[in-house]
């Protein structure tokens, strides 16, 4: 039997992006030769790999290429080759430039929830056009904020070969959500249903498992010693730093106060990142909302002591420029709490494609740490911009319909993120 011709099957997918260096996924199926390579469009140049790293299941595989000693504010095409058919550009991205500041946009958001069988036409039906949104309306960079795909049944994740088959028949095959994986750079953080079952934690027996399955994904640089295991990084973005972080790895059960959520070797690393940082805004992404004190659903309340001791050295350092960028909720919120007089916000960004919650039927519209006004109970994503002079810089946090509408919008300037 003639072995099955080689072929792309998804992708290719930007990630990481500094001034110097790239990452960039494909998904390909059958046995040939393979090859991304970058076209440098200034200098007319062909940049080859430094690297590469590859996950595979049942003649499938999940590659990602690294790409260094890149030329700052260049544009590269990214040309994927594979045997039996011809060499062409499949997307381009932009570098860095080299200057500390710069006016720039990004797009986040969280639960995406793609079926690909019968209940399609439902979930997500005409929901989907809200990656053809994004695509119409470009950002810098896409950042997702966890359930970015869904293992719905035990079948999904019962095994590392079944979620790498999900993640890439299921989800990379899906024609939108494939589309605007390709238009700009991604990053991203888990949470429950992308790790494995419903309010999964550290005790998940297949968590190791999963955290390969991700990071073969989604492309971005992790940290390469083996102490920080786990589903965490962070990225500078000119004056803005991003700390992704993982909510599920270390997480214990709630119900003891002095139980861990992000654990105390993650938490080291945020801290040591918080603390060595000089942006202008420092964003911690987490999966699970922060601020929110109700008690529907997962918040990073149920954790009140580690919780407690992030605000406190945030305070005790004054780490200035914090905001928490959150999902999960299936709802959209702005949140706002003074804690030792340092204003923090966290901006919840959900739903995507999933379900909308009907939050007075659940209990989950008592607040009392929202924005009056920024809910939103319908399907949405973010668009976050940081503008302004050196020193003297706001971030416009907006909510966007499906459509792309603006529905919700908030200013926050860069002085009013620090300790009074």
């Amino acid at each position: 039997m003639a072995a099955q011709k080689a072929k792309l099957f998804a992708g290719p997918v930007v990630g990481s992006v500094t001034n110097s260096s790239a990452r960039v996924w494909i998904g390909y199926s059958g046995k040939g030769k393979n090859a991304v390579v970058l076209g440098d469009t200034s200098s007319k140049k062909i940049v080859y790999p430094s690297n590469y790293s590859y996950l595979a299941e049942k003649g499938i595989v999940s590659l990602t290429f690294d790409f260094t000693g890149l030329q700052p504010g260049h544009t590269y095409n990214v040309l994927v080759s594979i045997e039996g058919w011809k060499t062409n550009v499949k997307t381009s991205f932009r570098t860095q430039d080299s200057v500390s500041v710069r006016d720039f946009a990004f797009n986040t958001g969280s639960c995406a929830l793609l079926c690909t069988d019968w209940m399609r036409p439902v979930f997500p039906g005409a929901k989907s056009n809200i990656f053809t949104t994004m695509k119409k309306h470009p950002a810098d960079f896409m950042l997702w904020l966890g359930d970015n795909i869904y293992y719905l049944t035990s079948k999904d994740y019962k095994s590392m070969d079944a979620m790498f088959m999900h993640n890439m028949r299921v989800r990379r095959s899906f024609t939108q959500y494939k589309s605007f994986l390709a238009s700009t750079p991604q990053y991203a953080i888990w949470d429950d249903h992308d790790y494995g079952p419903n309010d999964a934690d550290r005790h998940w027996a297949l968590k190791d498992s999963a955290l390969m399955v991700f990071k073969s994904f989604w492309p971005n640089t992790y940290p390469e010693q083996k102490q920080f295991n786990g589903n965490y990084f962070s990225f500078r973005y000119y004056d803005a730093e991003f700390f992704m972080t993982d909510d599920r790895y270390f997480r214990d059960e709630p119900g003891d106060s002095a139980a861990h959520f992000l654990g105390e070797t993650q938490m080291v690393w945020l801290k040591n990142k918080l603390q060595l940082s000089d942006a202008a805004f420092k964003f911690i992404c987490i999966g699970t909302q922060v601020l929110n004190d109700n008690k529907f659903g997962e918040t990073y309340k149920q954790y009140p002591k580690e919780r407690e001791d992030l605000f406190n050295f945030i305070i005790k350092n004054n780490i200035k420029g914090v905001i928490f960028l959150t999902g999960d909720k299936h709802y959209s919120e702005i949140c706002k709490k003074d804690v030792g007089g340092y204003p923090i916000y966290d901006l919840t960004c959900s739903p995507l494609t999933s379900p909308v919650l009907p939050r007075r039927l659940f209990g989950a519209y008592s607040n009392a740490t929202r924005v009056p006004g920024t809910d939103l109970s319908r399907h949405n994503y973010g668009r976050i911009s940081v503008t302004g002079p050196v020193g003297n810089r706001t971030c416009i946090i907006e909510i966007h319909g499906r459509y792309g509408k603006k529905r919700r919008e908030l200013r926050i300037p860069q002085s009013e993120l620090q300790r009074k």
